[in-house]
C-alpha cells in the first residue's frame, strides 16, 4: 500500500467514526441550506491575506475597522432599498424569474400543490426535462429549492401558471425585515487601550 493510499485510508476510518450529519452536506438535515464552507476561519483567512506580516494590534485595529465599514454599508442599504428583499436576493431572484419565463407548468393536484413543470426541448436535440414540484413541501425533483430555500425556476414558473405570489414561498431569512434587524446594532470607537 502506497504512502497516498494508507493516508486516504486512515482519513476514512477517522470520518468514518464520526456523525455524517456533522461533516457531510447530504446529512447535514438542510441546516446549512448548501453552503460548503461553514468555518468561519476561511472567510477571515480570504479577508486578511496580504495582513499577515502586521503587528497584533494593527491587525486587531484593521478588523475592527473593516467589520465596522462592512457594518455601515448593509446598514445604509437596509435603510434606503425599495426592494422587497435585499439586493443580493433580490438580483438572484430576477434571475431564477428569467429563467421561468421558458417553463411551462401544469397542475396536477391543486389541493397537495403538486405541479409538474417541462423546460423547453434542449439545443442537442434531446427531449424537454421535465420536473415534480410539491408547492406545500417547498420540493423541487430538481433539489435546488431544497438546497438554497429559495424557489427554483420550476416553482416561479408554477406560481406564474396559477397567478401566485412567490414571495410567500421565500424563507423569513431572506425577508428585508430580517436584514433591517441584522443591521440595527451600533458599534463604537474603541477607547485607548490603557482603558
Amino acid at each position: 500500500m502506497s504512502e497516498i493510499q494508507k493516508r486516504n485510508f486512515e482519513a476514512y476510518i477517522y470520518l468514518a467514526k464520526i456523525d455524517l450529519e456533522k461533516w457531510t452536506l447530504l446529512h447535514d438535515g438542510e441546516h446549512r441550506h448548501g453552503m460548503m464552507a461553514t468555518n468561519i476561519l476561511e472567510a477571515l483567512n480570504s479577508v486578511l491575506k496580504k495582513t499577515r506580516v502586521l503587528s497584533l494590534k494593527v491587525l486587531v485595529e484593521l478588523i475592527f475597522n473593516k467589520l465596522v465599514n462592512y457594518f455601515n454599508q448593509h446598514c445604509q442599504e437596509a435603510q434606503n432599498s425599495v426592494h422587497p428583499f435585499p439586493i443580493r436576493v433580490f438580483n438572484k431572484f430576477l434571475q431564477i424569474e428569467l429563467k421561468s419565463r421558458d417553463h411551462t407548468g401544469t397542475t396536477y393536484n391543486p389541493r397537495e400543490g403538486i405541479y409538474m413543470v417541462k423546460y423547453p426541448i434542449c439545443l442537442d436535440g434531446t427531449d424537454s426535462n421535465v420536473y415534480t414540484l410539491k408547492m406545500n413541501k417547498k420540493s423541487c425533483s430538481c433539489g435546488k429549492w431544497q438546497e438554497y430555500t429559495l424557489p427554483c425556476s420550476h416553482a416561479l414558473a408554477a406560481y406564474r401558471d396559477n397567478s401566485t405570489r412567490p414571495n410567500a414561498y421565500v424563507p423569513d431569512i431572506y425577508s428585508f425585515e430580517t436584514y433591517r434587524r441584522t443591521y440595527q446594532s451600533n458599534f463604537y470607537p474603541v477607547g485607548h487601550e490603557d482603558f
